[in-house]
């Protein structure tokens, strides 16, 4: 029998995503993730990235923008909380080129190092992750 993942993700208005994955590639907070089944209990910390796996059904790679949260790995059930989670055909792109518009110029005002830099530079992040994400799947 061909080995699976049984993987969840899950924000905070309900199930994304629920089915048999053959791998998962997360961005962990200290790097990318990569999960395969028979993967050692773990707890991480996610990113603001690209989330991608692979669906066991279709046998195609299938890729989310996350915004953060946990990732948990127990046995060969992997569970994702994460704040956001948008497959490609779900961004407004033009509603992400005007969020990293207003973030690089809200950067341009702050300092580095500043109490407002860390969180201007996330929304930058999640802006790019999101035009990423639609572009690479609309190609």
């Amino acid at each position: 029998m061909r080995h699976i993942l049984n993987l969840e993700i899950v924000t905070p208005v309900g199930s994304k995503y629920a089915g048999k994955v053959s791998e998962v590639t997360a961005p962990g907070a200290l790097g990318e993730l990569g999960i395969l089944p028979g993967h050692i209990p773990i707890l991480s910390v996610l990113d603001i990235g690209s989330l991608t796996y692979i669906d066991v059904a279709t046998n195609s790679p299938k890729c989310l923008a996350v915004g953060g949260g946990y990732l948990e790995v127990n046995a060969d059930q992997l569970i994702v909380l994460t704040e956001t989670a948008e497959f490609s055909d779900e961004i407004d792109i033009e509603r992400a080129e005007a969020a990293k518009s207003r973030a690089e110029e809200a950067l341009n005002e702050d300092e580095a190092g500043s109490a407002t830099y860390a969180k201007k530079m996330r929304a930058l992040r999640r802006a790019k992750t999101r035009l990423t994400i639609a572009t690479h799947d609309a190609n």
